[in-house]
């Protein structure tokens, strides 16, 4: 015990004494608490690192507290706005990644679309710094305030909304919400099949509110055009362009209620290939539409020549029925479906010209020669014309041959004198004694060379007909084949005609759309 001096603070010293293995126990102690504090220690600061470090998720927890602040009074029913007289602004981007299928008949076109919208939500802000620098969340889409957007093309019977199934809306620290959605889509496009199997078409995907009007959800685009970086090449449509662009439309004017509502149209234009149609459709028409000229150069009084023509009628309306059940109803009629037309009228009238030959064919069972006017404008000027020659003269030569050889039988008829045979008694009279026997002899002889000669006359007279009748059945069938000539040449002209006329008119069409689309894309 220690005394201290008088005016000095009194202090008190307790000195313990150890003994040698108290240490050793009290060293070992501490040893084993460093060693178990240390790794806790270390364990629980790298779990806390990254909300610390600035990681978006925060630290464990911090989400949890957040989400019950934010959605401890938040109503999703109302639009969260700070006024409610304010509009509130609804991006909208869509990426197109497949065609399903583009169905001309019912004019639909179904797409596979990756939807992405985002707004401002004011009730769902926060301090990231008061978080352990938590940037953003998820939650459930159900949980917050959707806009009523919908497409409104949109022909599908089964839709009931975007979102399907567990959906989730990304949530950032300034209010701004984000929901991605992928959708398949049936909507209806206007299709103008005038071009076909050339033809450009444009689908137009219009999203907007159904039942906010533009004073209180406006429409805006995300990018100036749709996406089409995940785009799947399709078998039968090209994309040329995918266009975005803001529209106001008022409706409910019919009511006396027109409001104005905003939305986003995005312009799918499209560019058909057409190297499947034209080996299946056009190709064919055109073969038939080739042999169909092939009927002019068989026989004229062929039969097979009408049933052919027939033949190749009975296909072209076959090919007519099938290209109907291709296109779609509509009143604007394709070029190819005109040509097909076109070509049924030539090949009707190709075989109507048929028989219109035929029957002139048959004229000549009438025996009535070809008039000379029209020998000479069909059978010389035009026959001339078509580089078939001067086919009147012909005819002028087998006329003076055949008079020439009838006048020849004419002349070799030498038993016409013999009715006029007198008798001289005196220079027979050594060779008959009889004269009456004589006389009724020669009676018999003169009567035998009568019928001779009535013979002769029949069968020159028929000899003179049949020539006759030769020589214009000849006249006739030359005249059927000049007609002939004439009707495939104007058949052949008519057929190339039609065909470059609607080809240029495809063509011009193309060069249209194609003309729109460098416009629009500028």
């Amino acid at each position: 015990m220690a005394e201290t001096t008088p005016g000095k603070t009194r202090r008190r010293t307790v000195t313990v004494k150890m003994s040698g293995g108290s240490k050793r126990k009290l060293v070992g102690t501490c040893w084993t608490l460093l060693c178990i504090l240390v790794p806790l220690h270390f364990f629980s600061g790298s779990s806390g690192a990254p909300g610390a470090g600035g990681h978006p998720g925060g630290a464990a927890g911090d989400d949890n507290d957040l989400f019950s602040k934010l959605f401890r009074t938040y109503k999703k029913a109302l639009r969260p706005v700070s006024n409610p007289n304010d509009s509130m602004i609804v991006e909208v981007g869509v990426a197109l990644t497949h065609i399903i299928n583009m169905d001309e008949k019912h004019q639909t076109l179904t797409a596979n679309l990756w939807l992405t919208m985002g707004w401002n939500d004011t009730n769902l802000t926060w301090n990231a710094t008061d978080y352990n620098n938590l940037q953003y969340f998820t939650v459930p889409a159900d949980m917050v305030w959707k806009p009523d957007i919908v497409l409104y093309q949109n022909v599908d019977p089964y839709f009931d909304g975007w979102s399907r199934g567990e959906m989730f809306v990304k949530i950032h620290q300034g209010g701004y919400v984000l929901w991605e959605i992928p959708s398949v889509t049936s909507s209806s496009c206007d299709i103008d099949v005038s071009s076909f199997p050339f033809d450009v078409q444009k689908c137009e995907l219009a999203f907007g509110p159904w039942i906010h009007s533009g004073f209180e959800v406006d429409m805006r685009s995300m990018g100036g055009n749709g996406s089409l970086e995940s785009f799947i090449d399709h078998a039968e449509w090209d994309i040329l362009s995918f266009v975005a662009e803001r529209n106001v439309e008022t409706y409910g004017e019919d009511f006396n209620i027109g409001t104005p509502y905003a939305d986003v149209t995005f312009t799918l234009e499209l560019r058909r290939k057409s190297t499947f149609y034209v080996f299946n459709l056009l190709l064919p028409c055109l073969l038939l539409t080739s042999i169909m000229s092939a009927t002019f150069f068989l026989p004229i009084d062929s039969g097979e020549k009408l049933s052919f023509g027939v033949s190749l009628l009975l296909s072209m309306v076959v090919f007519q029925l099938v290209l109907n059940e291709v296109l779609p109803e509509s009143d604007k009629l394709p070029w190819i479906g005109e040509f097909v037309i076109v070509t049924m009228v030539l090949m009707s009238f190709s075989l109507a010209m048929s028989v219109f030959i035929m029957n002139v064919c048959d004229c000549s069972l009438h025996a009535r020669p070809v008039p000379l006017w029209m020998q000479k404008l069909v059978m010389k000027y035009v026959a001339m014309f078509l580089l078939m020659g001067d086919l009147s003269k012909n005819h002028d030569a087998e006329e003076v041959w055949e008079s020439q050889e009838l006048s020849e039988l004419d002349d070799s008829n030498h038993v016409s004198h013999v009715s006029h045979v007198t008798l001289d008694c005196d220079t027979v009279r050594g060779c008959w004694k009889d004269i009456s026997a004589y006389n009724l002899v020669m009676k018999e002889v003169l009567g035998t060379v009568k019928n001779i000669k009535n013979s002769m006359d029949v069968i020159s007279n028929h000899v003179k007909e049949s020539s006759s009748q030769s020589r214009i059945e000849r006249q006739w069938r030359t005249l059927a084949k000049v007609l002939d000539r004439i009707f495939f040449t104007m058949y052949v002209v008519a057929a190339f005609t039609c065909l470059f006329a609607f080809s240029f008119n495809a063509k011009a069409a193309a060069d249209a759309d194609d003309k729109d689309t460098n416009t629009t894309s500028h």
